[in-house]
């Protein structure tokens, strides 16, 4: 199963290969890279033990200075898949020694939780949260929460999705870059995390992730002319994740696609939602084809009788 969060950080972009080098303590980290330095700074607990740590750089040698003080110059080593392979394998040794003692009240747990997310999850705990939150919204903030918070006041909750709403977004990097650029924008300005954009898997596969990265961040940029080797860029609040188990279950065979879905529930949120063992829906809509989200959720809205897909696209910035 894959299922990765693609979180792209500005200042991952800058020139340069990356690679690792050695450190005088493995509580170093890169505070920045400047020319043929490379400036360290302690982030834990020094041990006196040496370290490793990464950074990105077109030099092959480096002068390291560690808290400001020249340590020495050392080379700068490519990472590789195999040194992922290797760190993997060494750790599946490791696993292989360890064990876990038995959890006696295992079970009690497990039915004590499900019990709690059943009632956490019901009309009636949701409907106690919004009513303690206007509440202290009334008696605490009063006039001034308009102030503090103006983007509160646009209706009710502005048309947010519910915790068990879904909607997909299937894309490919095959698709014309124009066309994902436009979806992206129309994700962003939905400002509702549960709208999300999924892609089957990484460009060019598991083995090279600049040239998804670079795809990414191609989609994301707010400014398309903006380089990200010379300066930060500002990128659009979107969730995009790679999941092929959510393409598989909903029988997605072609891009653009968008999946609306109802009564989400799920064993472990950190697993995938397309893992069928994981979670159970209530029911989906699902529309192929090139046309703009507003109009496909509009649509949805109407077969279905979703409420909330309306007020999301009436509320739109």
């Amino acid at each position: 199963m894959v299922c990765a969060s693609l979180m792209v950080p500005l200042t991952a972009f800058a020139a340069g290969k990356q690679g690792y080098i050695v450190t005088p303590d493995a509580c170093y980290a890169p505070e920045k890279v400047e020319g043929e330095a490379v400036f360290l700074k302690a982030a834990g607990v020094c041990n006196g033990k040496p370290g490793r740590a990464f950074v990105q750089t077109d030099r092959e040698m480096l002068k390291v200075f560690a808290e400001g003080k020249f340590w020495k110059e050392v080379p700068v080593e490519q990472m590789h898949v195999s040194d992922v392979s290797e760190s993997l394998a060494k750790a599946d040794q490791l696993t292989g020694t360890l064990t876990v003692p038995q959890n006696l009240a295992e079970e009690e747990m497990r039915a004590a939780a499900g019990k709690l997310n059943t009632y956490y999850r019901s009309e009636e705990f949701q409907g106690r949260v919004k009513a303690e939150t206007e509440r202290i919204r009334s008696e605490v903030l009063g006039n001034s929460f308009a102030r503090f918070y103006p983007d509160s006041m646009a209706g009710d909750g502005r048309g947010r999705l519910a915790d068990s709403e879904r909607v997909y977004l299937f894309i490919s990097s095959s698709m014309p870059l124009q066309t994902v650029r436009n979806y992206a924008a129309s994700v962003a300005r939905l400002h509702d995390p549960k709208v999300i954009m999924v892609t089957r898997g990484f460009v060019d596969g598991m083995t090279r992730i600049q040239p998804t990265i670079d795809f990414v961040s191609s989609v994301l940029k707010d400014d398309p002319s903006c380089r990200l080797s010379e300066t930060e860029c500002r990128m659009r609040q979107v969730s995009l994740v790679v999941d092929p188990l959510l393409f598989s279950r909903y029988g997605i065979d072609r891009v653009p696609a968008v999946v609306y879905v109802r009564g989400i529930k799920s064993i472990d949120a950190a697993q995938s939602e397309g893992d069928m063992k994981n979670t159970n829906v209530t029911g989906s809509y699902t529309v192929f084809g090139d046309a703009s989200l507003e109009y496909v959720l509009e649509m949805i809205g109407r077969e279905s009788g979703v409420s909330s897909l309306k007020e999301l696209v009436a509320r739109k910035d």
